[in-house]
């Protein structure tokens, strides 16, 4: 048990190297009950349901895919973006401006080995593909209960942006050389503007995402969960259990970086979101058992959100003046190319070196309550001493401030093939 342990230690304090995957039965019992686990199992389940393998050890070849989908919404004022004054004379916003940035990560893979020793049972995998994101996640499965944690956090520079919105235009009708003034058209009808962009962010967007969940198993003595996610049990017979339960959610989307004045800009001046939300709700998981050695499992849980606050931190930036300016200064080369100067193609129009932000405080607020859900879905086959499984989970969850509200959708899948020895 030393030696699990410290595996365990060793396990967690590579985090920063590779993906680490730790599960206990009846974590929180005393190790002398986990090493007696089976027998104590036996006399308190429908054994015609559930059955223990009298083999202690497992090990097995894990895979894992997951992805993180964040989608956001913003509206700001039109006419404040534009205004059709100073260096930005020919263009003038109407009413609202939506700006719907959308970060995806790349579908990360990952692959590594199990070994499990009854109640026990540890995993390390390296990620091979995706987004070089680090994964920390915590199980926990005993026969009334089960319990997740996974901890998420991954860099991004890539947003595909959305905006939408209504402008006007209008030309140079006379330029008097004595008084260098213009003189300008009428504003001409306004006109959608609807268009997307991918995008690179001149520095990188940081995402932390915290997910618990725990519920509780009503019917324990014919339902195994175990038997469908950590196979430490076999399903013999179809069966189901109502389950009730709860689940804590934190993240935290930070981008206040200088050089992203624009993206926070656009964002209402938003440079940092934090969300925090805990859920209360019940559901249904069912097992069920079509022929011998096969096990499909579901469960779905719509939840509640009782607690859900939102705490930004916004910015004021020098973003707008050096656009104004950034655009007058395109206008003028794109007017000479035209006229035939040369040598202009490499003109660099990129100024987010020369942003500055200035923090105009921290916000907090309460929303109201919403409805998330968390389902799972799981495909196993055992045959003799052997297994296959494969699992996967989708987590989705909404946040609001004024006017600005998104939602997270966090996905994974599970793979594995081991032995019983």
């Amino acid at each position: 048990m030393k030696l699990l342990a410290s595996l365990g230690a060793m396990l967690v304090s590579s985090i920063g190297m590779a993906q680490v995957d730790v599960e206990s039965n009846n974590l929180f019992s005393k190790v002398d009950k986990l090493i007696d686990g089976n027998k104590k199992l036996a006399s308190k389940v429908d054994t015609n349901y559930i059955k223990t393998p009298c083999q202690p050890w497992q090990i097995s070849v894990t895979s894992r895919v997951s992805q993180t989908d964040l989608q956001m919404h913003s509206i700001v004022d039109g006419g404040e973006l534009f205004d059709g004054e100073g260096s930005m004379p020919f263009i003038r916003g109407v009413g609202d401006m939506a700006t719907d940035p959308r970060i995806m990560t790349k579908v990360s893979t990952s692959l590594g080995v199990k070994v499990g020793y009854k109640g026990l049972s540890a995993s390390y995998s390296f990620p091979i593909g995706g987004d070089k994101s680090q994964n920390l996640t915590l199980k926990s499965a005993g026969r009334w209960y089960a319990v997740n944690l996974r901890w998420h956090k991954f860099k991004t520079k890539t947003v595909r942006t959305h905006y939408a919105g209504a402008v006007q235009g209008r030309e140079v009708e006379n330029y008097d050389e004595k008084t260098e003034s213009f003189e300008f058209s009428d504003w001409g009808e306004s006109y959608g503007w609807d268009e997307t962009e991918k995008e690179q962010l001149p520095s990188n967007m940081t995402i932390k995402t915290l997910i618990f969940d725990g519920f509780y198993i009503f019917n324990h003595k014919k339902f195994s969960y175990a038997a469908a996610y950590n196979q430490k049990t076999i399903q013999a017979r179809s069966a189901g259990s109502p389950i009730a339960g709860v689940m804590g959610y934190y993240a935290d989307f930070k981008y206040n970086d200088p050089r992203n004045a624009e993206l926070i800009y656009w964002m209402d001046g938003i440079g940092r979101l934090r969300q925090y939300q805990l859920a209360v709700g019940a559901g249904y998981a069912y097992n069920f058992v079509p022929a011998k050695g096969w096990l499909i499992s579901a469960m779905a849980m719509p939840m509640l959100t009782m607690v859900n606050r939102t705490r930004i931190n916004t910015y004021n930036s020098n973003f707008k003046d050096l656009a104004k300016d950034n655009l007058l200064a395109y206008i003028i080369v794109e007017a000479m190319k035209e006229e035939g100067v040369e040598g202009l193609d490499d003109v660099n129009f990129d100024f987010s070196d020369d942003c500055e932000i200035q923090s105009t405080g921290v916000h907090s607020r309460n929303n109201r309550l919403a409805l998330n859900f968390t389902t799972r879905l799981s495909v196993t086959y055992n045959w003799k001493r052997y297994f296959v499984n494969a699992n996967g989970q989708f987590n989705n969850f909404n946040y609001k401030h004024r006017r600005q509200h998104g939602h997270l959708n966090d996905w994974y899948i599970n793979a594995s093939i081991g032995v019983r020895l």
